[in-house]
């Protein structure tokens, strides 16, 4: 049975997120497991994936430099038993890294980046916003491409809080990287 509760993804079938990490990786449409519902979206644009790999980049370099951890890309991360979504991008601190296993990362991460899909910024805003929050991940950005901003937030006492908006036209200094400038207008297309 395949039911459509957000705009642009498909819910497919319901498993356990054991069973999800068993299903074969896919080229064609990107999976993710929301509360035991595996969720159908189709591959993000070039334009997104663009994006992606340059932060990512810029990201990779502060890390490796300072040796605060790692930066993966749109790697599945179990939260629970009916909680595997992928990120576009993760950052974890070196006291983390044992997290990492052969196909997910299992537990949350220190921070992670979702950039909006036109079809899918609901599923950014609210679904993954408040399961990142409700399972400890610290920081979350959410990158809209089409406003030309990241919104920063920040875990305190179980939810987002001090949201901060980072225009692409101003360099951003994320607060879980202390030093660092990013240049977000120079990451796009």
């Amino acid at each position: 049975m395949i039911s459509a509760p957000t705009t642009g993804r498909a819910v497919l079938f319901r498993m356990t997120s054991d069973e999800f990490c068993k299903l074969p990786p896919s080229e064609s449409f990107k999976l993710e497991l929301f509360d035991g519902d595996v969720v159908m979206a189709a591959r993000p644009t070039p334009y997104h994936q663009h994006f992606v790999s340059e932060l990512m980049v810029v990201l990779k370099q502060w890390v490796r430099e300072h040796s605060l951890g790692r930066v993966l890309f749109d790697t599945l991360m179990k939260l629970d038993v009916d909680w595997t979504p992928a990120p576009d991008l993760v950052f974890l601190a070196v006291n983390h890294l044992h997290r990492v296993k052969r196909k997910r990362i299992v537990g949350p991460v220190d921070l992670a980046v979702e950039v909006l899909s036109p079809s899918d910024k609901r599923v950014d805003r609210k679904t993954k916003f408040d399961a990142y929050a409700r399972f400890g991940i610290p920081a979350y950005w959410i990158v809209d491409l089409d406003k030309r901003v990241l919104d920063e937030y920040e875990l305190g006492k179980g939810v987002y809080s001090k949201k901060v908006i980072a225009p692409f036209d101003r360099p951003f200094a994320p607060r879980i990287f202390p030093g660092l400038r990013i240049d977000l207008a120079s990451l796009e297309w």
